[in-house]
């Protein structure tokens, strides 16, 4: 019974697989799937196949197809990344791959939800992130980057977010959390290489210009402390430095939280236990503390100063 099953599921997640050019990424796949088969109990394999296909889901935010057989192809392509992951799951109970593949299994839902937005609106995308199981969390030191990051801006913001971890904890937060529905997250590489994405955020902020100059004259635009440096945008803005974030444009000083009123528990404890997804808290959290001075005072409340480079 348990070998028709991994048949089946094999079969299932080919049947998923949207064709791949014959080039290094196909051979990649097929070195994968080679890997799963000689033993489906594999969970590290598992999770190397399930990251293969969530990268693999970006090529989606090209558009080089039209958007109908698109969305199709992406959303078969997430899917099969996200079974992946729950054989990772399965086959690696109480390890770091199985530490890992519950986080790739969430952030499954938030590329999901990201189709789901271009094509249907923020409220489509809302309304995947609410199927998200409450069994499948975050864990506590990604949340507390994620609620961090959006108290960190204005109200009626946009944050620009530098890569997967800051993206994917703040969407999370946002949408699976309901925490800051009134800001607009968006990963900063995609607002300036997918079209379809950037439009349909234009049309929700009831605007046509896509520069982020003008768009930070009728709000707040905040930067991520995840980019090594601020953004260079062009037409150039003018960046100010805030807690864990830069900021350009309308704000006022009651959307300001002071540096001492951001709570780092959850790292301190991450720390402590040695968890698998401290260092990519801690590379954001140390980026801003050399931004920002004031933050050492908090960091030091909880006792991490010194992982995040505070003296």
């Amino acid at each position: 019974m348990a070998t028709f099953l991994y048949k089946a599921a094999l079969a299932l997640l080919a049947l998923q697989s949207p064709p791949a050019p014959a080039s290094a990424p196909d051979s990649l796949r097929a070195e994968l799937w080679a890997r799963v088969t000689a033993d489906s109990t594999d969970g590290p394999a598992w999770l190397d196949l399930g990251r293969f296909y969530l990268q693999r889901a970006g090529e989606y935010h090209a558009h080089k197809k039209p958007v109908a057989v698109d969305t199709v192809a992406a959303h078969a392509t997430i899917d099969t990344a996200g079974l992946a992951f729950d054989r990772a799951m399965q086959w690696s109970p109480g390890t770091r791959t199985a530490d890992s593949a519950r986080v790739y299994r969430v952030y499954t839902v938030g590329e999901r939800a990201y189709v789901d937005w271009e094509t249907g609106g923020a409220a489509a995308g809302t309304l995947t992130w609410h199927m998200l199981p409450e069994s499948l969390r975050l864990p506590p030191v990604l949340e507390e980057l994620g609620e961090n990051l959006l108290r960190a801006c204005p109200h009626q913001g946009l944050l620009l977010t530098a890569g997967e971890t800051d993206t994917q904890a703040a969407w999370y937060l946002r949408f699976g959390r309901g925490l800051r529905p009134d800001l607009v997250v968006v990963p900063l590489e995609r607002w300036r290489g997918d079209s379809v994405l950037r439009n349909r955020v234009l049309r929700e902020l009831k605007t046509r210009d896509a520069s982020l100059r003008t768009l930070s004259q009728t709000r707040a635009v905040c930067a991520s402390m995840g980019f090594e440096r601020a953004p260079e945008l062009r037409p150039s803005v003018k960046w100010n430095k805030r807690p864990l974030v830069w900021v350009t444009g309308k704000e006022s000083k009651a959307d300001r939280v002071a540096a001492r009123d951001f709570v780092f528990a959850a790292l301190r404890l991450a720390i402590d236990e040695h968890e698998t997804w401290t260092a990519p808290a801690v590379a954001v959290y140390r980026r801003a503390a050399e931004q920002v001075g004031d933050l050492c005072d908090a960091f030091e409340t909880f006792g991490v100063e010194d992982e995040v480079g505070c003296r």
